[in-house]
């Protein structure tokens, strides 16, 4: 039996060990999160920000293939 318990304490050991190593990571920080809160904030005008948006927009079209329709 003295071998068995020596091994078990061997085993409570490495378990320790495993929980003290692992590192605790943080979730990452969504890096749009502010873009987004910006963008739908009540306190803004409407028109305010219709015309952000469609300025956002148009610079976006600008560098692709998309065609505006009139």
């Amino acid at each position: 039996m003295d071998f068995l318990d020596s091994l078990k304490e061997i085993k409570g050991q490495m378990v320790k060990e495993q929980k003290a190593q692992a590192p605790v990571s943080k979730p990452k920080p969504n890096p749009n999160r502010d873009e987004f809160k910006d963008i739908f904030i009540e306190s803004q005008e409407p028109a305010d920000k219709e015309a952000r948006l469609r300025d956002e927009f148009m610079e976006f079209i600008k560098y692709s293939d998309i065609k505006k329709l009139d």
